[in-house]
């Protein structure tokens, strides 16, 4: 629910927004295509969000990768084992503040079509 949630309001600012619900679809799209931001849920079938955050920065270090998760708390960014995730954000998140988090995280992203 989320996820399509983002998906319309993301549609609505004239972005691109492509779905997997499988982290190894989601990886086999990145690689195919151009993509400017990826937004995951921790929670994916055949790789988890971190996995597929850690394979996302072998293709392309500077491309932005946002987890959401149930379980922020437990996960830190900047070292260790999520050192590929750019920005962890708490489910449920309020559009608002993704928004404001994404344009605050990623100002030259902003203008970016393809997520």
């Amino acid at each position: 629910m989320v996820a399509h949630t983002l998906r319309m309001a993301l549609t609505v600012d004239d972005h691109t927004v492509e779905m997997d619900e499988d982290g190894k679809e989601a990886l086999a799209r990145f690689e195919s295509g151009k993509h400017h931001l990826v937004i995951t849920d921790f929670k994916l079938s055949n790789m988890d969000g971190l996995e597929l955050a850690e394979a996302i920065k072998k293709c392309s270090q500077s491309t932005p990768v946002i987890v959401l998760t149930d379980h922020a708390d437990a996960i830190t960014t900047g070292g260790g084992p999520v050192s590929n995730v750019d920005v962890v954000l708490r489910r449920p998140c309020r559009l608002k503040s993704f928004r404001r988090r994404w344009t605050s995280s990623f100002p030259e992203q902003r203008s970016a079509h393809s997520i």
